[in-house]
């Protein structure tokens, strides 16, 4: 699940645009995890490191884990009941941003206000509307996510988005100084891929031309060993 946006619009009553009176620390949190920690602390509660996988490794180190809560092994947690599947994202061992989807059983029925009623109780309440819109692909999307609301405070932010198609709920939580810094790291290790995609190609067929000659010359030793005319 990944969530990168871009901006349209839309009217004024189907999105708020809140910005938060809590502190960027109350911001940062989402039930057990907290922006800024590492994939140790994060995988301690999730107990999945094994779904751990690296975006790129240089010239910063992003990493990806998924988590289901609802598929973990043991008895279910009812207080995790509503989670469908929560993507971190981490720089160099800092997690980054949460990308929270709930699932769709659990919010089957539920409205925008319900959904931002019940994070105000955690985050406090939304500011006045706005008719500014952000969605996870082009504008033409089918399914594309619209802003519900949003609560900022010095450098963090938490978004309630809704899909218009799927009515799945999402929620974003990022620190703005770590985003900066893995979306150039992003940019930059697409850049260098593509910068040396020829060689590594010429070097992936050269050790193919090798192999094939390795094990050319193996058979022959070996046949030559045994054939009799």
């Amino acid at each position: 699940m990944r969530l990168p946006f871009t901006r349209g619009g839309v009217s004024a009553a189907c999105i708020v645009l809140a910005v938060s009176t809590v502190s960027s620390a109350e911001l940062s949190r989402y039930r057990e995890f907290e922006l800024g920690a590492t994939v140790a602390t994060v995988t301690a509660v999730t107990q999945n490191a094994a779904r751990l996988t690296t975006v790129h490794n240089r010239p910063a180190l992003l990493q990806q884990l998924e988590w289901r809560p609802r598929y973990m092994a043991g008895a279910p947690q009812p207080d995790r009941d509503s989670i469908g599947e929560v993507v971190f994202s981490f720089v160099d061992d800092q997690l980054f941003k949460m990308a929270i989807e709930y699932a769709r059983d659990r919010t089957s029925g539920l409205t925008t206000d319900d959904m931002v009623g019940s994070l105000t109780a955690v985050y406090g309440a939304p500011s006045s509307p706005s008719p500014q819109r952000r969605t996870t692909s082009s504008a033409v999307a089918l399914d594309a996510a619209v802003v519900i609301a949003e609560w900022r405070h010095a450098d963090t932010t938490v978004v309630l988005q809704r899909k218009e198609y799927s009515e799945s709920f999402f929620l974003v939580i990022t620190s703005l100084p770590l985003d900066i810094i893995a979306r150039k790291a992003q940019a930059t290790a697409v850049a260098m891929d593509q910068r040396e995609a020829p060689a590594r190609e010429a070097a992936l067929l050269k050790k193919q031309a090798d192999d094939d000659k390795a094990a050319a010359e193996t058979t022959r030793t070996a046949n030559k060993k045994v054939f009799r005319p």
